[in-house]
């Protein structure tokens, strides 16, 4: 087969695609930032099925192969239609809706169905051939009906999305999970245009638009996956900062030991030190503010920042190890006093930002087995 005229054009901008679509596939999979990745499910819940969209986008390639079959040009009128919602439906619910009602259903309809129909056209058009051409009228009104149903249940999820995003800007969202608000209006509409232009699509058949359609895609592929490579999650911003302090407490720590070459203060003075410090976070309860710095600690003992870092490592470990101790015993205790108490207000009494950094905590090792397993069967 050669390609020239047009064709040209229409092999290059569907090559593109598809390879735009395995790069974007194979950076989402294997790329997670730390320490993000140590918890996948909650910043990255959807990576595992977005992979699987982007992979899907490069199925187009039979196109190269059997540009003069009209089975191969079918799949692509039909393969858009098919894959957009359900693509859309799925990650959106995968993401912002942990737990929904009938949720193997939703993964059948949007999901199985319209892949094994897009498989099913695949192989057709591979093979070569007139097959599905010939019967291209019957064929387009059973895909086209059975992807209004998934263009429905798009717009259903995508009202529902908006609905959420609405709540919360009202300061009226409840739910105890934490809600990426900014990225939920970045791609809200995303899928619905793209749906609607793929119906365009489906209804002509032109070759030009496809082919800018396939540019357009390629570039959005490229422009979610940065977006999406970062975790969206309000939480993100959280440990950032708490990993800005951990390296600026190091820091100083390494440099107070340089200028001094073991320490800056005396053993007397480290002792008098550690002593504030404890009164401090234990009778003062300034571990219960879940925004406290090492600086603010500095302020109440009436130190400054550096030796109270340099204490907090020889004595305690770490500023955040001995908070964290000190909230999960809090929280130990409090559990002993409310045995019906729920993990967000269990995270909330014993100076957690939110129920995740509390599970975050629990998980890292900041506590001993015993704790932790005083924890197992909290709701």
């Amino acid at each position: 087969m050669i390609i020239q005229g047009p064709e040209i054009y229409y092999a290059a901008s569907c090559l593109i695609l598809v390879v735009t679509s395995l790069f974007c596939a194979l950076v989402r999979y294997f790329h997670m930032c730390r320490p993000f990745d140590e918890e996948e499910t909650y910043f990255y819940p959807a990576r595992k099925l977005v992979t699987i969209i982007y992979a899907c986008f490069a199925l187009p390639v039979v196109w190269l192969f059997r540009m003069d079959s009209p089975d191969a040009y079918f799949f692509m009128r039909v393969f858009l239609m098919l894959l957009l919602p359900g693509a859309g439906v799925l990650s959106f619910r995968r993401f912002f809706f942990s737990k929904t009602r009938h949720r193997r259903l939703i993964f059948v309809l949007s999901g199985i169905i319209p892949l094994v129909i897009i498989l099913v056209c695949w192989i057709y058009g591979w093979i070569g051939g007139d097959t599905l051409y010939r019967h291209r009228d019957m064929l387009l009104l059973l895909i086209g009906g059975y992807s209004l149903l998934l263009t429905a249940m798009l717009l259903h999820t995508t009202s529902w999305l908006l609905r959420q995003i609405r709540l919360h800007m009202q300061e009226e969202y409840s739910n105890s999970e934490d809600f990426p608000v900014r990225f939920a209006g970045f791609v809200v509409f995303m899928p619905v245009l793209y749906q609607g232009a793929a119906w365009w699509l489906f209804i002509t058949g032109d070759h030009d638009y496809n082919m800018w359609f396939q540019l357009a895609i390629s570039v959005m592929h490229v422009v979610l996956l940065i977006r999406i490579l970062h975790p969206q999650r309000k939480e993100y911003r959280e440990v950032m900062e708490e990993a800005e302090e951990l390296i600026a407490e190091k820091i100083e720590t390494v440099l107070s030991d340089r200028e001094s070459g073991s320490s800056l203060l005396s053993v007397d003075a480290m002792n008098e030190l550690e002593a504030k410090i404890r009164v401090a976070l234990t009778e003062d309860r300034l571990y219960l503010n879940p925004n406290l710095k090492i600086g603010e600690l500095a302020d109440a003992v009436k130190s400054n920042r550096k030796y109270v870092s340099i204490v907090m490592k020889e004595r305690f470990g770490s500023f955040y190890k001995e908070l964290n101790r000190l909230r999960i015993e809090a929280a130990v205790r409090y559990r002993e006093e409310h045995p019906s108490a729920s993990r967000e207000e269990i995270a909330t009494h014993c100076g957690f930002s939110n129920v995740r950094t509390y599970s975050r905590n629990l998980k890292s090792g900041m506590q001993d087995k015993n704790t932790e397993g005083q924890f197992k069967e909290i709701p």
